[in-house]
C-alpha cells in the first residue's frame, strides 16, 4: 500500500471511527475543528474530491467509506498532508466495482429553462450597481467584480448585501439603499 493509500485510509478511520455514516458537514467538522488538519474550504474541498476519486461513499447525503478500514492504525501525533485529501489517488477497488457505463447514442435536446429568483432584491441589482457606481465615482464594472469577492469570500452572502457592503465601504448614505430594498 502506498504512502498516500495509507494516508488516506487512516484519515477514514480516524474520521469514521464511530462506524456509522456522517453528513458532509459533521466529516467537514471533524477535518477541521475536531482534528485542526486544514481550515474548513479546505475540508469541504477534501471531502468532495474523496467522494469524487471513490474513497467516501455519498447515500443520499450520508457519507461513508468506500474501503475497508479495519486494523488501519494512525500513530500518536499523525496527521496528513493536506494535498493528499484534497487531490487524492483513485481508489482501486471502487474502479474495480463499477464497470464503465456505454455512452447513450441519443442526441441530447437542450431545454431552455427560465431561471426565477425568489429573492425580489435580486431584480434590483443592477440599477443598484449603477446608483453605487454614480455616487461612489467607480466603474460599474469595477463594483461588480467587488461585490462578486465578496460573495466568493463570504460564501454565504448574497449579492445584495455584498452591494450595501460596498456601499458602506464608499461611505454612501444608507437610507437611500436600504429603501431600495424594502419590496
Amino acid at each position: 500500500m502506498s504512502d498516500e493509500v495509507e494516508d488516506i485510509k487512516r484519515v477514514l478511520t480516524i474520521c469514521f471511527r464511530t462506524g456509522g455514516g456522517l453528513s458532509a458537514d459533521d466529516l467537514e467538522r471533524i477535518l477541521s475543528f475536531d482534528m485542526g488538519w486544514m481550515d474548513t474550504e479546505t475540508a469541504h474541498d477534501a471531502i468532495q474530491a474523496l467522494i469524487f476519486a471513490g474513497w467516501i461513499k455519498d447515500e443520499d447525503g450520508t457519507l461513508s467509506p468506500n474501503c475497508d478500514i479495519r486494523g488501519i492504525k494512525a500513530p500518536l501525533g499523525w496527521q496528513p498532508r493536506p494535498s493528499r485529501l484534497t487531490d487524492p489517488a483513485v481508489n482501486e477497488v471502487h474502479v474495480a466495482e463499477k464497470p464503465p457505463q456505454p455512452i447513450p447514442s441519443q442526441p441530447v435536446i437542450k431545454a431552455k429553462v427560465e431561471i426565477k429568483d425568489s429573492d425580489p432584491r435580486a431584480r434590483i441589482e443592477k440599477r443598484l450597481i449603477r446608483y453605487i457606481s454614480k455616487q461612489a465615482g467607480l466603474d460599474s464594472d469595477e463594483i461588480q467584480r467587488r461585490a462578486e469577492r465578496k460573495v466568493a469570500a463570504l460564501r454565504y452572502c448574497t449579492m445584495w448585501l455584498a452591494l450595501c457592503l460596498i456601499s458602506r465601504e464608499q461611505n454612501l448614505e444608507m437610507n437611500a439603499i436600504i429603501d431600495s430594498f424594502t419590496v
